[in-house]
Formats: structure tokens, sequence, C-alpha cells
């Protein structure tokens, strides 16, 4: 009998032991490295492995079951499953030991192999806890959902000189958004692959739809589209790895692809199946400039005034002015002297949550100078993007690579092409140094460069002048070794 009293207490030490670090949905969630258990299926089997769900930046674990179904998902089609909370403003490393110490935790209590479902930034801290705090034990199959296993353009643009000024007011400037730069992403990535010892366990799934105009991706799918496909925050070729299983790309943008619905009938023979062929891929991200755009910002007096030149023979424009302010009073001039008041107002997205996005589409404008009026009665932050469709954005990209400042160059549209290279060095995620060499000799301190590229030009009839700013970020890791595309 005593033996008996002594086994049931160790059963019941093990059981609350098990039970001491999770909680069930419904608590409060948003604790670093608390996890919730999923509700248990009603037919339990244990030949289909647990699932671990890993959100994303600025987000917890109740991106899975706050208006969305994907917890449910997993119970209904017999899952147990996990849910844990990592530090939304965080790196991938140290959400990476976090969650390596976690998925231990959950691999113990559960007592069998995890599949991680990692949704953007969270696949990259998945394979950050497997590869460097020792989680591979523990997991069998990763699947990331619009992972940015490369960065993101957009990062890139909230600590640039124009972008940098709306992030900070809107405090999205953290270490997290930091990492995800290309240049630093890019030195993860050489780190990384080099070391990762499984590289058949992951899968991956990227979105190639952001959504029509005036819509909460806009902005991040009109800056990305001359980068190539993408989901509104990451591009296609940035979710897939050399290595992994690249299985699918769908008509997702970058919310859609967390949700229960449409991605569990997805992915769910994956949960039981062995790794499939590899789909090789030869380039992760474009390394040509993105010379579609043009990007001012700042901090504006009360009446802010910029102007962008319009070529001829462009087909279409988009422009978009953020701010704090949902009454932004905004208008545009055309050359002509037209007036366009009437601007669709949107809460806009990544990495600019917080902010409005004012913005207009113009078909066949008319070329000149034109001009943007913000009469916002203080001084905020603002960021303009103006995006163009025109047959110069070729012409210019095929000319970047010879143009030097203050040059003269022609081609078939072109008559001149100029440039100025501005460089911000951040030594850490908050603080920045403003620097003028457009040499890549200069790029020597550990950290992370952001370089503006502004051009200039006159096209071949010699009676329009166009501007497009191209923005890179740069990482110079210990060894001075240069990660990232460098745009001059």
């Amino acid at each position: 009998m005593k033996k008996l009293i002594c086994m049931i207490a160790v059963l019941l030490f093990l059981s609350s032991a098990s039970d001491a670090h999770a909680g069930t949905i419904g608590e409060k969630p948003g604790t670093p490295g608390k996890w919730f258990r999923g509700e248990e299926p009603i037919q339990k089997d244990r030949s289909k492995p647990p699932l671990v769900f890993v959100h994303g930046i600025n987000s917890s674990s109740s991106t899975w079951f706050d208006q969305n179904d994907m917890a449910k998902q997993a119970v209904q089609n017999g899952y147990e499953s996990a849910f844990i909370d990592l530090y939304p403003d965080q790196d991938m490393k140290k959400n990476g030991k976090l969650l390596a110490e976690k998925l231990k935790e959950i691999y113990d209590f559960f007592g069998r192999k995890l599949i991680v479902i990692g949704y953007s930034k969270g696949g990259v801290d998945t394979q950050s806890a497997l590869v460097y705090y020792g989680a591979h034990p523990y997991v069998s199959k990763v699947l990331t959902l619009g992972s940015p296993h490369y960065g993101t353009p957009l990062a890139d643009l909230a600590y640039s000189k124009g972008g940098s000024w709306l992030a900070e007011i809107l405090g999205q400037k953290s270490e997290a958004l930091f990492s995800l730069q290309t240049g630093p992403m890019a030195a993860f990535r050489s780190e990384t692959d080099r070391l990762e010892s499984s590289p058949m366990k992951y899968v991956t799934y990227s979105g190639s739809d952001w959504g029509a105009f005036g819509g909460v991706l806009y902005l991040g799918g009109v800056y990305l589209k001359s980068f190539g496909e993408n989901d509104g925050a990451v591009t296609v070729s940035s979710t897939r790895l050399p290595y992994a299983n690249n299985t699918l790309t769908g008509k997702w943008d970058h919310f859609a692809l967390k949700n229960g619905s449409n991605m569990f009938p997805v992915f769910q023979n994956q949960l039981v199946a062995n790794i499939a062929n590899i789909e090789k891929e030869d380039d992760h991200e474009s390394t040509e400039p993105n010379t579609d755009v043009y990007v001012r910002g700042g901090e504006s007096e009360k009446d802010k005034t910029e102007e962008f030149d319009v070529e001829e023979g462009t087909n279409g424009l988009s422009i978009q002015w953020l701010n704090e302010r949902k009454d932004a009073q905004l208008e545009i001039v055309a050359p002509n002297g037209d007036v366009i008041k009437n601007l669709t107002t949107t809460e806009a997205s990544f990495p600019y949550e917080g902010a409005f996005s004012h913005q207009v589409q113009i078909n066949k404008p008319v070329s000149g100078k034109w001009t943007i009026r913000s009469n916002s009665g203080k001084k905020i932050p603002y960021l303009l993007l103006v995006s163009y469709d025109s047959p110069l954005n070729e012409e210019i990209k095929g000319m970047t690579s010879k143009s030097d400042d203050a040059s003269t160059h022609s081609s078939g549209l072109i008559k001149r092409l100029n440039k100025t290279v501005e460089t911000v060095y951040f030594k850490d995620a908050q603080k920045g140094f403003q620097t003028h060499s457009s040499s890549a000799a200069h790029l020597k301190k550990e950290g992370a460069y952001s370089i503006t590229v502004n051009y200039t030009g006159l096209t071949a009839s010699g009676t329009s002048t166009f501007n497009r700013t191209v923005i890179r970020t740069l990482y110079v890791d210990q060894h001075g070794n240069i990660h990232g595309d460098i745009p001059y």
C-alpha cells in the first residue's frame, strides 16, 4: 500500500511538472516563454505528431486563435497542439534561445517529436532554435508560412534615411525589425546554412497576393513588386530555402498565410508525409535595383510640400503619403494645375503599423513636376512613396551599374542619369550615424549600413526629367565581410 501511494505521488508530481509552464487557450497571451496546450482531440492518435505554432513579429500566440481557426483546425483533424509566446520585438537569436528551451519542455510533455509551424518571422526564429540552440532532437519537421528567410526590403525601407522617421515615432524600430533587413539576414543565412545539420526538415509556403488598391497590404505590395512576386510583406523568393521542400505558392496575402481554413487543408498532407522532392531554387532574392519608386520622408513642418517628377510616357502612378493622422488634409497638384484632394485612407501595415496610408492611383499622368502638400497642423513624421509604371524603369535599371556621381550617359530613352548616395550606419537597432561616401571601401565597421541611392535624370527628348530611389541594407560582419547587395 505504501509503495502504491509513493507511485501515485510520483505520477502526480510528474504531471504537475509537465503542466507547470503550460496554459490553456483563453488565458491572457503575450508572456514570452509561456505556452498554451491546445484542446485535446476527441480521438487522440499518437501516430500523429504534436503541432507547435510559432507567431511572427509584433504578435503573440493569440494570432492562431483570435479571429483565426487554426487551433480549431488542428483539433478537428486529430492533432494535439501547443501555441507559444516569444518576444514580439526581439531578433531570431534571442527568440531562438527561448524557443529551444520551450520545445524541450513541450517535447517532454507530449513524449514524442514535434512538428513546428512558424508564421512569418516565427519560421526564422524556429530555425535559429534548431541550429544554434540544439532543438533539432525534439523536432521532426518545420513548416514555414511566408517566412522572410532572406529578410524583406520593407525592413530596409523602415531603416532608410527617408523611411526611418515615421518608423521611429510609431515605435516600430526594434531588434526584430532590424534583424529582418536584407543585409543582416544575408549574414544570418551565410552562417546558418553552413551550420544546418538537418536541411531536409524544412517545408516552405509562400503567398503571391497583396490585394487591391486601398487594401491594408497595398503599401507593401506596391513597394515589393519590382523585387518579384510577394504577399504584401515578403517576396516569394525570400520565403524559399535552397535545401527545403519549397512546396507551394498560392494566391494568399501575408495575413491569409496564417489562417487555418486557408492553410491547414493545404499543408495537412505534409504533416504525415516524408519530406518530398526538393524544388531547387537558383535565386533567393532580386539583386537588381528596384527602379520604379521614389521615396521621400522626414519630420514635416505644419505645412509640408514635396515635389516629384513624372516623365513623358508614364502609364500610371501610385502615390502614397503615410503619417499618423487619419485626416491628413492632403492635396496633389499636377503640372497642368489640376488638384486632387479625394485620396483613399487606410490603416497601414508592416512595417508602419499605427500609421495611415493616404493613396491615389493616376492613369496616364501629365508629365512634369508634381506637388503634394500636407496641412497637418503640427510637426509629424511622414513618408512619401511614388511608384511609376513607366518604360523608363527597365532603362534606368540597365544603366545604374554604369553611372557615377554627376556623370552623363545616354541610352534609347535617357539622355542623362545622375546619382547621389547617402549612407546611415547603425551600430544597433536604434542609433544611426549618417555618412556620405559612395564608395564601398568605407564599409569597415561591424554593423548595418542603410544605403539610399537617389537617381535623377533627363529623358532623351530633353524635355522631361525623372527621379527614382533605390534602398538597400548591407551588413558587415566581425571579419569585415559585406553581406547583401551593394546598390551602386
